[in-house]
């Protein structure tokens, strides 16, 4: 299970295969550096992305239990929809094969061959959806270790949709696995930056906020130095001459929902826990919402219609009255959103992290097993 295979000294990869990615810092948006050793006077959040408090280790985890099942609904649109139309669409070419034209005949064959490869193609719209819903990790996982100053990423390793299908029919295996990767960063070697990037949602600019992780290319120096002088000129007058790439990049928390303000909350509260020992579990705040254990569960995460219509009333009450009043669109819709939800979370597996990694943490504090 365990490869001993390093990328660079600031990681290396424990489970799994992780290629290097160059990645240019110009191309993330306005970034601005965290320093480590400069003590923040924000005060620091865990904004309830804490799962789970060792004695030397937290574990941050996603908390979007409302969004398993969504991408289930999609797939089954996909596979019982424009899936069965394209079938009927090879089959109803096949009738025309005994037409004598040789013209006609070349024309409803390479007809035929489309209709085929499009086939295909649906089927792996609607497969690739639900695979990465079902049957996967329960959690994407950051593991910060304190005491060793390490931080654990565990995550699955989705292929592009692309990819998927150009794999399936090389290994003649639309179910091939998609394996899960585990690595281990040096703390010391991690830069932490926040990313400010406009995107356009519809026609209306919207800043996105995310708290990125990178390290930068040891090779950086190198090739400055390797540089022509046109290059060197270049760069300076893009101000790109002091900011090398990342060799890896990931961010922390849902950059959908996070602000300023959130980002360096959050920030300060990993600061504080792995540089000045602070608690991993701030004063009157509380860990990421457990997941549902049932369908009336899933019910209640994914919409008002569970049993926390109560909540839903109380945070978002507009919503609520429309959701019944428009009962027969809605409701079909969250029955099997909420559906596959729970089932996404009933097949979910945990991530086989290294017991003796594990075992060094000792027994989880919080919460409870």
């Amino acid at each position: 299970m365990t490869s001993n295979t390093a990328t660079t000294t600031a990681y290396r990869v424990l489970q799994g295969e992780y290629p290097p990615a160059m990645i240019d810092v110009s191309s993330l948006g306005i970034v601005t550096y965290l320093n480590k050793k400069t003590t923040t006077r924000q005060s620091g959040s865990t904004l309830s992305e804490v799962k789970t408090i060792y004695p030397a280790a937290i574990e941050l985890a996603s908390t979007t239990h409302y969004q398993r099942g969504l991408v289930s609904v999609f797939a089954m649109l996909i596979i019982f929809g424009f899936f069965p139309v394209m079938l009927y669409s090879a089959y109803s070419f096949t009738s025309f094969f005994s037409d004598t034209d040789p013209v006609l005949f070349i024309f409803e064959l390479v007809m035929f061959i489309f209709s085929v490869f499009f086939v295909m193609v649906s089927f792996h719209f609607g497969l690739y959806p639900l695979r990465a819903d079902m049957f996967s990790l329960k959690n994407d996982s950051l593991f910060f270790d304190k005491k060793k100053k390490k931080v654990y990423r565990v995550f699955r390793d989705l292929p592009g949709l692309i990819d998927y299908v150009r794999n399936s029919l090389k290994k003649r295996n639309p179910f091939y696995a998609w394996p899960t990767v585990i690595v281990e960063y040096d703390w010391d070697s991690l830069i932490f930056v926040y990313v400010s990037k406009v995107v356009m949602l519809g026609q209306l600019p919207s800043t996105v906020h995310t708290l990125g992780v990178g390290i930068k290319d040891p090779d950086f120096a190198q090739k400055q130095a390797a540089k022509s002088d046109q290059d060197k000129a270049w760069d300076q007058m893009l101000k790109h001459e002091a900011i090398p790439d990342f060799v890896d990049f990931f961010t922390i928390g849902n950059p959908l929902v996070m602000s300023e303000y959130s980002v360096q909350a959050l920030w300060t509260y990993l600061h504080a826990y792995m540089e000045e020992n602070g608690p991993a579990l701030p004063v009157g705040e509380s860990l990421a919402e457990a997941a549902p254990n049932s369908w009336w569960q899933s019910m209640g995460c994914i919409g008002p219609y569970g049993p926390k219509i109560k909540k839903w009333n109380q945070d978002h009450p507009i919503f609520v009255v429309i959701s019944f009043l428009f009962f027969p669109i809605f409701g079909p819709l969250y029955l099997l959103w909420g559906t596959f939800n729970w089932l996404s979370h009933k097949t979910a597996f945990e991530a086989p992290f290294p017991p003796e990694i594990r075992a060094e943490w000792g027994e989880p504090l919080l919460p409870k097993k």
